[in-house]
């Protein structure tokens, strides 16, 4: 139900709200004294487009998870203005099949987690058979506690594990399949992320 109305709404801002501003840019076009207004139009449509496509990825429905993470990506580097590295998108298929919308919430979430508490200016994320991991330099030392119950939720429902690893200044945030721990696959691992 969420996910259908924030689609909605996302829509209504990427197409009928941003059709309209344009219309009214078209009746500026004819006034050249009226630079500045256009300026704002443009800047406009072009904010809404892209807070659309990050309230709801309209290119998820057609494209797919890896090609909607990707335009995410693009569109918060240009709101924090920090470089996100994002190798082999592709393999997203891989570690979420069959999960549906719930998989792209869960990695822009820790994104924007990571953008808006980490004070970092690279993010790099990788993408193996076993999970994703995202690595990023921080000091910060912890995350608001309505943030960890919303991870907590996603995990869950999901059925994904999250390792969370900081030496000094670095941190390594991974998110991977329960059944790899369950099945003992992943020792190594340290599962208690708290």
């Amino acid at each position: 139900m969420y996910e259908s109305i924030l689609f909605e709404m996302s829509y209504d801002l990427h197409e009928r709200y941003a059709q309209l501003l344009t219309s009214a840019l078209h009746h500026l076009d004819a006034d050249s004294s009226k630079n500045d207004m256009k300026d704002l139009l443009i800047h406009l449509i072009e904010d809404m487009r892209n807070r659309s496509k990050e309230i709801y990825p309209l290119s998820y429905q057609e494209y797919g998870l890896p090609f909607a993470f990707k335009s995410y990506i693009k569109q918060v580097e240009k709101r924090y203005g920090v470089k996100v590295d994002l190798a082999d998108p592709h393999k997203l298929n891989q570690i979420f099949a069959h999960k549906g919308v719930l998989a792209f919430r869960l990695l822009q979430i820790t994104l924007k987690l990571i953008l808006e508490y980490s004070e970092t200016d690279y993010v790099e994320i990788e993408v193996d058979q076993l999970g994703i991991l995202f690595r990023y330099k921080s000091y910060i030392e912890s995350f608001s506690s309505a943030q960890e119950e919303l991870l907590e939720l996603l995990q869950k429902d999901l059925d994904i594990e999250m390792e969370f690893i900081r030496r000094k200044d670095q941190i390594e945030w991974r998110w991977f399949s329960a059944h790899l721990v369950q099945g003992g696959k992943r020792d190594d691992f340290n599962c208690n992320c708290r």
